[in-house]
């Protein structure tokens, strides 16, 4: 298990050498650049080959891996034209992931429209992502479906194995969604077989099993990322970013060292 950041949330406003100075000072080995969210960092779907480049090369000089590029695009809309736009997006976010060497792109479900079928809806979004997985393996990119808003663990591996192909994987978000009498066990064993990265969020409260998510990906082999996706309230705020980062980095480490015993 390696600890990465995703740039959605408390260091969005980083510049990109802020950033990864920040990461590589805590022992942080990946970055998930957030996209089309007007972030620090700029890397955008936007930016041309030589600045690709420099993004490429200013992560290398840090030893940051860039593990993922994640996306807002969803496939649940009833419009068949902003269905359309959001799979042509993800095509072009995945054409950059594969410039910056990113193994995988985090895309959505999210929401069951009222007004349609469950089953439908996932139908739909099983369908948006079979030519995103065969673009993938062109590309050298795998589309990773994220267990997130409404669409849940039951709902994810639905869509997995309708779209059942090699290059598909899933993200697991560490939600409340996931825990069933206490234990995300039953959560995770179910989405295991697609499982290709993982989402933290606040490691010291809101009382998710943090501790039992880390000993099961032991004990199944996960070698892998986990991205912290840290937000504050503004009524809470962060207080020292240096030092946020640093309880983050030491709070993953021990959790880790408890699940290998």
């Amino acid at each position: 298990m390696k600890p990465s950041w995703m740039t959605y949330g408390v260091l969005k406003a980083l510049s990109r050498r802020d950033l990864l100075q920040m990461l590589k000072d805590h022992g942080f080995e990946g970055v998930e650049f957030r996209t089309d969210a007007g972030h620090g960092h700029g890397v955008e779907a936007s930016i041309d080959e030589a600045e690709r480049e420099q993004v490429v090369a200013d992560c290398e000089a840090m030893g940051i891996d860039i593990m993922s590029v994640a996306t807002g695009n969803r496939y649940h809309d009833t419009d068949p034209d902003e269905l359309r736009d959001h799979i042509e997006q993800t095509m072009v976010r995945m054409d950059l992931a594969s410039d910056l060497g990113a193994p995988r792109v985090r895309v959505f479900g999210n929401n069951f429209p009222t007004e349609v079928p469950r089953e439908q809806t996932i139908a739909q979004v099983a369908e948006a992502l079979k030519p995103l997985c065969d673009y993938g393996v062109e590309k050298g990119v795998k589309p990773c479906l994220e267990l997130h808003g409404e669409f849940d663990w039951q709902a994810c591996r639905a869509v997995a194995e309708q779209v059942d192909h090699e290059n598909f994987g899933l993200v697991w978000n560490s939600v409340p969604q996931d825990v069933v009498d206490g234990s995300v066990k039953q959560a995770l064993d179910t989405v295991w077989p697609w499982l290709d990265h993982v989402h933290m969020h606040d490691l010291a409260g809101q009382g998710y099993p943090y501790r039992e998510l880390f000993r099961l990906l032991h004990e199944k082999g996960y070698e892998g990322y986990m991205s912290a996706e840290t937000e504050r309230r503004p009524d809470k705020g962060v207080g020292d970013l240096w030092m946020f980062v640093a309880y983050y980095s030491d709070l993953f480490r021990a959790y880790r060292d408890l699940a290998r015993g």
